[in-house]
C-alpha cells in the first residue's frame, strides 16, 4: 500500500469524531488563524450546494480569477474536494500537509472533515487564491466550515435529510442552515418553502443582513442536451440538462451579481453568460455513456428525487438503477422513483452506511440486484432503454469508477 493510501485510510478512520466547532477553533487559533486571511463565500443547503458553487467558479475564474473551491464528498478521489481552478490538490502537497500538521490534529481530536477543512484553508493561503467558494458539510450552524467570515453566504434549499442531527422539521432545519448568516453580510436565499424561508429571513433581519429571495426560472426547456431557461428577463443555456440545476444556477447568478454590485468584481454579462454556459458538475445529471445512454445523478434525498423524476418525464421509458444509506427516507425515495412509471431495480455497494437491497426493496415493486455491476453489464446489453443510476453520492461515485473501467476494458 502506497504512503499516501495509509494516509487517507488513518484520516478517514477519523470520520465520527466530534468535539465542536469551539475546539476545531482553539486548534486553528495554533496555527495563525489561518482562515481568517481568506476572502470566501460560504455556501449551505439540502441539495445543490456543489451545483450552485461549481457555477460560480466556472464564471469567476472565465473572468480571470483565481478561485479556490471545496466541496465534499469527494466523487473521484479524496483529492478533489481541494482545487484551485478546478485542478486537484496534488498528492504531494496533501502529504506535506500531512506530515508538518498532524501532529496538531490529533492532539486536538480533529475529525476527518475538520482535517480536510483545515488542508484547504493552508492551500489556499499558500496558492494565493482570489476568492475561496466553501461547502458546508453537514447543516452551517455548528459546521466546521462556519469559522469563516464571508463575502457573502449562499443558502441553496431546505430539504428533510440528516434529521438525526438538524432536527425533524423544514424550519429546525432552515435555523441549522441559515446558521452561516452573519451580521451585515449579504445573503442568497434560494428555498421557496415558506416554512423554511420565514426562518431564514428572520435570521437576515435579527443580523441585519440585507438578503435576495431568488426568483424561480421561466419557460425552461431541454434541447439537445441543454437547458435553456430565462431568469430576471436574461435567457441562459446550461450544457446540464435538468432542471433542478437552473433553480442552482439562479443562486449562482443572485451571488455573482452581489459580488459585482456590492464587492465590485469584473463579470461582464458575456462573461456572466459564457461561464454559466461552460459550468459541468460531475455526478449531477452526468452522461457518461452514449450507447446505451447511462446518467448518473447523486439524488440522495426526497427532494433530490423529486427533482430528478422531473426531468425523467422528458425523457420517455428509462431504468432506474438505485441505491441508498441505511440513515435515508428511503421509503419516501422509492415511493417517488415508482410513481415515476419507470422500470427501478434496487441493489447495494461495499460500504459500511449502505442499506442491503433486499431491505431498500422492503415492499415496493421494484426488482432487486443486490450485485451493481451486474446490473450494469445487464443494462449496456440493450440500447434501446436510458439507465439512470441514482441515490447516494457514496454509490454515484463508486459507479462512476466503475464505468470508466468497463469504458477503457470494451474500448468504448
Amino acid at each position: 500500500m502506497k504512503r499516501s493510501e495509509i494516509v487517507l485510510k488513518e484520516i478517514e478512520a477519523r470520520r465520527n469524531q466530534r468535539k465542536g466547532i469551539a475546539n476545531f477553533e482553539a486548534y486553528l487559533h495554533t496555527i495563525n488563524d489561518i482562515h481568517k486571511k481568506l476572502t470566501c463565500i460560504h455556501i449551505a443547503g439540502t441539495n445543490g450546494k456543489g451545483s450552485t458553487l461549481n457555477d460560480i467558479r466556472s464564471v469567476l475564474q472565465l473572468a480571470g480569477y483565481r478561485v479556490a473551491t471545496f466541496t465534499s464528498p469527494y466523487l473521484e478521489t479524496h483529492y478533489d474536494r481541494i482545487r484551485i481552478n478546478d485542478e486537484f490538490i496534488s498528492e504531494e502537497s496533501f502529504l506535506n500537509y500531512y506530515d508538518t500538521y498532524h501532529q496538531g490534529w490529533y492532539e486536538y481530536g480533529l475529525s476527518a472533515f475538520e482535517i480536510d477543512t483545515v488542508i484547504a484553508f493552508l492551500y489556499f493561503n499558500e496558492q494565493k487564491a482570489d476568492i475561496c467558494l466553501i461547502e458546508a458539510g453537514i447543516g452551517g450552524r455548528l459546521d466546521c466550515t462556519n469559522v469563516i467570515t464571508p463575502l457573502l453566504s449562499v443558502i441553496t434549499n431546505i430539504g428533510m435529510d440528516h434529521m438525526e442531527y438538524l432536527g425533524a422539521t423544514r424550519s429546525a432545519i432552515a435555523w441549522q442552515k441559515g446558521g452561516i448568516i452573519k451580521a451585515n453580510i449579504p445573503a442568497v436565499i434560494g428555498e421557496k418553502h415558506p416554512e423554511a424561508v420565514n426562518v431564514l429571513t428572520d435570521i437576515c433581519q435579527e443580523q441585519s443582513s440585507p438578503y435576495v429571495l431568488t426568483k424561480s426560472i421561466i419557460d425552461p426547456k431541454l434541447k439537445n442536451q441543454e437547458l435553456h431557461f430565462t431568469y430576471d428577463n436574461e435567457r441562459y443555456i446550461l450544457t446540464q440538462p435538468a432542471y433542478y440545476q437552473g433553480e442552482n444556477c439562479a443562486c449562482a447568478i443572485e451571488a455573482l451579481k452581489i459580488l459585482k454590485e456590492v464587492y465590485h468584481y469584473e463579470i461582464p454579462k458575456e462573461i456572466l453568460q459564457e461561464g454559466l454556459k461552460a459550468a459541468s458538475w460531475k455526478g449531477r445529471f452526468e452522461t457518461v455513456w452514449e450507447k446505451p445512454l447511462i446518467i448518473i445523478d447523486g439524488a440522495h434525498n426526497e427532494d433530490g428525487i423529486r427533482a430528478l423524476c422531473k426531468t425523467l418525464e422528458t425523457m420517455g421509458s428509462v431504468r432506474i438503477l438505485f441505491s441508498a444509506l441505511k440513515d435515508k427516507e428511503t421509503n419516501a425515495m422509492l415511493e417517488i422513483l415508482c410513481a415515476s412509471g419507470n422500470d427501478v431495480t434496487v441493489t447495494e455497494f461495499d460500504f459500511y452506511r449502505c442499506k442491503k437491497a433486499v431491505d431498500l426493496a422492503g415492499e415496493h415493486p421494484v426488482n432487486i440486484e443486490p450485485d451493481y455491476q451486474k446490473a450494469i453489464q445487464a443494462a449496456t446489453k440493450s440500447i434501446d432503454t436510458p439507465l439512470i443510476i441514482t441515490g447516494s453520492l457514496y454509490f454515484i461515485s463508486e459507479v462512476r469508477a466503475y464505468l470508466k473501467q468497463l469504458s477503457v476494458s470494451s474500448n468504448r
